[in-house]
């Protein structure tokens, strides 16, 4: 099959999305790549993906999206595709329109998390509930990374339960074994100047909705309980992401006296050694899918506080991996940073723990391999029939 992936940022198709463009290629398919240019894109044609460079706002820019929508209808017609495979809410219902339009035979949606969450007013919910009820009506499987994500998709009839597909989430844990970066995890240590004192870590996007504020407002709080405790935040926003958060967070450094404890980093190609060097990862988001970050933290051996909200609890296991704590409230953050960092044995233990889950329930190869089996399903015609869990045929 020739399988087009879209989605709206680079970022996301290099880094999010190359491994299952790899499985795909591995299984005998021709892979392609839409999305907005840049160096991921640069990256995955280095590696001999075919890709195609479709500007899209993630903005509410009704002209703009009407351009990329054309862009993309065109090159959907020309390019022949069996298959289009769309991801990232915005990317995902122009790609899914475009699709239908240029007469491709199967569409399939990923959900990486729905944008309605439980903090959205009832009006702005119900109106993000219809925009994925149309967009499931376009497409031939959705794919959904969190269980929950997935209940609530039938609860509320977005699309009917044989066309929802729970897969999950996954990294590569060898890449994050503590053994195998142990040497350039020091390394790191002794670049960015961390000193020898407790290392809390932070990754993602830093914006709102991650909770970014509220991670630098709790390390103020457990910097006055831990006088030599410092804070590692790995990540940038997008090009794209405008809500003030980068001023926001240097007023409060600077506010809270940390101008020497909070390091931030940027993006770096070396997560996995950054996070050996830490005695605890912090996630404190608003709304996920089925956070990528976390599961990375888990696979390195790092107790984790996070919120309690759908996705992080579904990889979270309160007080056996790790400990949740209610969405934006900087004070709860804190106090379960604090807790941790008081009782390394149940901090080691709750790490060790994690990691043994991150093995067993969130392997990348996994997670491709499922996705892989369905798209091939699908193009075959062997779907189970409602309500079931696999394709009737394996691989």
């Amino acid at each position: 099959m020739r399988i087009l992936q879209v989605c709206a940022v680079d970022f996301t198709a290099f880094h999010l999305l190359r491994p299952l463009g790899l499985a795909l290629r591995e299984a005998g398919h021709t892979v392609a790549f839409c999305c907005s240019p840049g160096e991921g894109l640069d990256r995955l044609e280095c590696e001999g993906f075919e890709v195609h460079r479709v500007p899209v706002s993630r903005t509410w820019n009704l002209a703009r999206h009407a351009v990329s929508l054309a862009r993309m209808h065109r090159l959907m017609r020309r390019g022949r595709f069996d298959l289009v495979h769309t991801h990232t809410p915005v990317a995902g219902l122009l790609g899914r329109v475009a699709a239908r339009l240029a007469g491709v035979p199967l569409v399939v949606y990923t959900a990486h998390g729905f944008y309605f969450h439980e903090g959205m007013r009832p009006p702005v919910r119900a109106a993000m509930r219809a925009i994925e009820r149309f967009g499931a009506s376009l497409s031939d499987l959705v794919f959904v990374q969190s269980a929950e994500d997935r209940e609530e998709a039938v609860r509320t009839r977005i699309a009917s339960a044989d066309r929802l597909v729970h897969i999950g989430n996954g990294v590569d844990p060898d890449i994050f074994d503590p053994g195998r970066t142990a040497a350039a995890g020091e390394a790191v240590r002794g670049e960015l100047g961390l000193g020898d004192g407790p290392l809390v870590g932070f990754t993602g996007r830093i914006v709102r909705e991650k909770g970014a504020v509220e991670f630098v407002r709790a390390a103020g709080i457990v910097a006055r309980r831990f006088p030599r405790a410092a804070f590692v935040m790995i990540g940038a926003p997008l090009p794209s992401d405008r809500d003030g958060c980068l001023a926001e967070i240097a007023r409060l450094r600077d506010e809270q006296g940390l101008q020497q404890r909070l390091f931030m980093t940027g993006y770096r190609d070396d997560v996995p050694a950054v996070l050996s060097v830490l005695d605890l990862f912090a996630m404190p988001s608003w709304r996920e899918g089925m956070p990528r970050s976390l599961i990375e933290a888990m696979a390195a051996g790092l107790p984790v506080v996070a919120t309690d909200i759908r996705g992080c609890r579904e990889e979270v296991v309160d007080g056996e991996t790790g400990i949740l704590v209610p969405p934006r409230d900087a004070d709860a953050l804190a106090r379960g940073m604090i807790g941790l960092l008081e009782d390394p044995h149940a901090a080691r233990r709750m790490g060790e723990a994690g990691r043994r889950r991150a093995r067993e329930m969130f392997d990348e190869r996994k997670i491709t391999g499922l996705q892989v089996e369905w798209i091939e399903a699908l193009r075959d015609g062997r779907l189970p029939q409602a309500g079931g869990t696999a394709p009737r045929t394996g691989r």
